[in-house]
């Protein structure tokens, strides 16, 4: 077996694979995600490793970009996402091979890490490779009848937010959590509009002023529908904050939203937040053991559901 970095000419056999491996029900605009993803990504290019059996490619694996950061240290980051072998290979050990050679590629740029949230059947496998579980994803729990008197005092206010404002508020946020010593993703009107607003895997809404940028998506259960606000960076004023949590309200209210789910507890006062949400692994490499200790408590870190969600 032949494992090796992919060239231009391999990516429709790769998109075919994840068609063979996943269903094509699974994949959309497969050709456009995969550049999107793993092309387009302001962070930048994703290692990609595949796999090739008598010049037969049987399995792929893809790092995608990422960046935390700590106070002013921008810690260079992946996320394990897109793997994928072919069924006729399955069960002869391709995804571990692959995965830890991607792991030994980035290793020789220097210190980072990878991160991922992986379901209880893939979460083992991970473990045996040396990811380390950090904890459960917290997460704000807001009924909405709490909150309908809010929308008495919605009103909408100015156009979408310009390039210019957007960066202020985004440079403010950052600024803030650097401040607070944890780690974060750092924000900028570039990797917004990229992750939210071309994002072909997810139809987001969308909603800003002068003061805030809002991206929130119904989720449909069973008996009930969840407005999950992925993403909220505004201003740390007092008008701000009403603003934001009665566009938010109104939002679930027109959308039949019984509940608000969101990462901020400081968001809305009346919620419930615990540890609802999925399991966070990470896996260091060359990092250093202050890092090992900082990054191991869940609590250090600071994340909205759009920086943690599968995309």
């Amino acid at each position: 077996m032949i494992i090796r970095k992919p060239n231009s000419e391999d990516l429709d056999n790769i998109i075919s694979l994840i068609q063979i491996s996943l269903g094509e029900s699974k994949i959309k605009k497969s050709q456009e995600t995969w550049r999107y993803k793993h092309v387009d990504n302001p962070f930048g290019i994703s290692p990609v490793l595949i796999a090739e059996e008598n010049n037969r490619m049987v399995g792929v694996r893809a790092f995608m970009q990422w960046r935390w950061q700590y106070k002013e240290v921008i810690h260079t980051a992946y996320r394990a996402v897109d793997t994928s072998t072919h069924p006729d290979f399955q069960g002869k050990g391709i995804f571990s091979k692959l995965t830890l050679s991607a792991i030994n590629l980035i290793g020789e740029k220097g210190p980072c890490f990878v991160f991922n949230t992986p379901n209880e059947k893939s979460r083992p496998g991970y473990i045996k490779m040396g990811w380390e579980i950090i904890g459960k994803i917290k997460v704000s729990i807001i009924p909405t009848f709490f909150y309908v008197f809010l929308v008495l005092f919605y009103k909408k206010r100015g156009n979408e937010i310009k390039e210019n404002e957007l960066e202020n508020i985004c440079f403010e946020r950052n600024e803030f959590l650097k401040a607070n010593n944890t780690y974060f993703t750092p924000k900028s009107a570039l990797y917004l509009k990229w992750r939210y607003e071309n994002n072909p895997l997810q139809d987001y809404n969308i909603i800003s002023n002068d003061s805030f940028y809002l991206v929130m998506y119904v989720k449909k259960h069973k008996y009930f529908k969840e407005l999950r606000v992925v993403e909220c960076i505004g201003k740390k004023d007092l008008k701000t904050k009403l603003a934001i949590q009665s566009t938010i309200i109104r939002y679930a209210i027109v959308n039949l939203g019984m509940i608000i789910t969101t990462a901020d507890k400081n968001l809305f006062s009346i919620n419930v937040f615990g540890s609802f949400g999925p399991i966070f692994t990470l896996r260091t490499v060359n990092c250093d053991e202050v890092f090992k200790i900082n990054s191991s408590i869940i609590d250090n870190w600071v994340y909205s559901l759009g920086d943690l969600e599968l995309f």
